[in-house]
């Protein structure tokens, strides 16, 4: 039995929260909570937060008797995010059949809960990505993450002219002309970006909008790249877009300093995080020049959700065969016909009798 958790399953997340899987995604680098506080945020009465825990509980079954699911939903309502589950599969009682209840259980509500898209971070192990893959998530890149937890000794030594200004409504064509150049467009069907998304650029990471500040780079008026900032009191998460092909990096380079000294200007507390996708060669490079180093990699995958949708449709319509004029007469049954006629013949007959 899967269902939303209780106050009566304290102790068992407690107890499962110790051998859970923590999913690497910014979430749970700039807001790292316990599962144990994750639960109760859901149940108090006057939380906000948007944060799910399903628990499984199973009596008189070995293989799949118990474990714990969380997510989250997006900042637009319309995504959802896995973040934790428990156990993990290295564990003494894990095993890939209990992810795979939860895993289904959730897309089920997130089904009948309008949710379009579930976002899943497993770390880039096959039997970990397997898993999700057997309850229809689809890898759309591979990331290695990397994190720098000094970046001002990186701009030490460096005269910067700050380029950078916050994200303003007349950017918005080059930003969208910028993500579709820099993005593949597997990625950006998996990121809800050619599926009638308005904004110039997706929110990054899945984090709400509000939580995000982006800024742009220009140079002689040509936008040259963009880069979105989220920062918390865990660190700072990096996005950049610009031409990660170019042979000497000289964007990558600009892009990564002007980012950094805004995050100095700021004062935003370290560490900072940056995905590198598979499709962006080169800027490894570039990262160890500002003191990035290698944290993990992850493989980002997406759950498409099924939605029903009435459409109208052109249907030809039956050829209806019409009847021809049907002109009335009179009617009348023999016997009154038969009455009438002798009725007739003794008038005459009185007529005339009276006429002689």
């Amino acid at each position: 039995m899967i269902r939303p958790f209780l106050l009566g399953d304290i102790f068992l997340i407690q107890r499962l929260s110790r051998q859970a899987t923590h999913l690497p995604c910014a979430y749970t680098f700039l807001q790292p909570q316990s599962s144990l506080s994750i639960a109760f945020s859901a149940v108090l009465p006057w939380s906000t937060t948007r944060m799910l825990t399903y628990v499984l509980r199973q009596d008189g079954h070995g293989l799949v008797h118990e474990g714990f699911l969380q997510a989250r939903r997006c900042g637009n309502m319309r995504e959802a995010e896995v973040v934790c589950l428990a156990p993990s599969l290295d564990a003494p009682k894990g095993h890939p059949a209990i992810w795979n209840k939860l895993l289904a259980h959730f897309v089920h509500v997130a089904g009948a809960s309008n949710i379009e898209r579930i976002y899943a971070d497993a770390p880039d192990q096959p039997l970990l990505v397997n898993t999700f893959a057997a309850v229809g998530f689809e890898p759309f890149t591979r990331q290695t993450v990397w994190r720098c937890f000094e970046p001002d000794l990186a701009l030490h030594r460096r005269e910067i002219v700050l380029l950078a200004r916050p994200r303003s409504a007349v950017d918005d064509w080059d930003l969208r002309r910028l993500y579709r150049m820099s993005t593949p467009e597997q990625v950006r069907m998996a990121e809800g970006f050619d599926n009638g998304g308005e904004a110039a650029i997706p929110s990054q990471e899945n984090l709400s909008s509000e939580q995000n500040v982006l800024y742009v780079v220009r140079e002689g008026g040509d936008l040259i790249g963009a880069f979105a900032m989220t920062h918390s009191a865990h660190g700072v998460w990096l996005q950049i877009w610009g031409d990660s092909l170019e042979p000497t990096m000289r964007t990558m380079r600009t892009l990564l300093e002007q980012a950094l000294s805004v995050m100095t200007l700021n004062r935003w507390r370290g560490p900072v995080y940056f995905a590198v996708s598979d499709y962006q060669r080169g800027v490894s490079a570039a990262l160890e020049e500002f003191g990035f180093a290698p944290f993990c990699d992850r493989v980002r995958m997406v759950k498409h959700m099924v939605k029903w949708v009435r459409e109208s449709v052109f249907s030809a319509a039956p050829l209806v065969e019409t009847a021809g004029e049907i002109v009335p007469t009179t009617y009348a049954p023999p016997k009154a016909v038969a009455s009438s006629a002798r009725s007739s013949t003794h008038g005459h007959s009185s007529r005339g009798h009276i006429k002689s």
